[in-house]
């Protein structure tokens, strides 16, 4: 799909970080282009009391390669996923609430499959058949071993998926109990080394 040419022009005013950041001034003119899915996806998030633990518009991130890719800058899940997009913002909730994880940014949550695709992510991706979240702490403090930790303990129980990349992101869905790190494999995760 692409762009309208009001949002062409916002981001080549804004330049090229605030591409990159994908601010609230960008998502809100993406919202009105799409409002009645965003409506429906925030009543849903609003019902269940979700919606204050990541801001919309950085959940409905797609890919952080999304102008390369030609796609757009956000995306809402598929309905069939939502129930996905429910269990990981609980476990998020969780640990913030616990201390384990302080205040974040959200860079990447749901991609389509040919979004994913042109950004190098795995062919079985999270990001696409359910949900996943790819994160960065905006504190100084490391949360890697304390992360690690609630893996090892909770994270069988809430089907978690946990990687910490190259980049410094973290990568957490509920799509099942399993870690990896550079070499995407469990060999190379920070949590087993740890």
């Amino acid at each position: 799909m692409r762009f309208p040419l009001g949002l062409l022009l916002l981001f080549g005013a804004l330049g090229a970080s605030a591409q990159e950041a994908r601010d609230v001034t960008s998502f809100d003119i993406w919202k009105k282009q799409n409002a009645v899915a965003v409506s429906k996806f925030e009543a849903h998030l609003e019902s269940l009391e979700l919606n204050a633990i990541v801001e919309l518009h950085q959940l409905l991130r797609s890919a952080s390669s999304w102008k390369t890719c030609n796609s757009e800058p956000y995306a809402i899940p598929p309905v069939a996923q939502w129930e996905s997009v429910t269990s990981v913002l609980r476990l998020l909730k969780e640990i913030t609430d616990k201390k384990i994880l302080g205040p974040f940014v959200v860079h990447s949550a749901y991609r389509s499959p040919k979004l994913n695709k042109c950004a190098g992510g795995a062919p079985r991706s999270a990001h696409v058949r359910s949900f996943a979240v790819d994160l960065s702490p905006m504190s100084a403090e490391d949360p890697t071993a304390k992360l690690c930790s609630f893996w090892r303990k909770r994270g069988r129980a809430w089907g978690m998926g946990f990687s910490r990349y190259p980049s410094g992101r973290f990568h957490i869905d509920t799509s099942g109990y399993r870690t990896w790190g550079s070499d995407h494999t469990a060999r190379s995760s920070v949590c087993k080394a740890a």
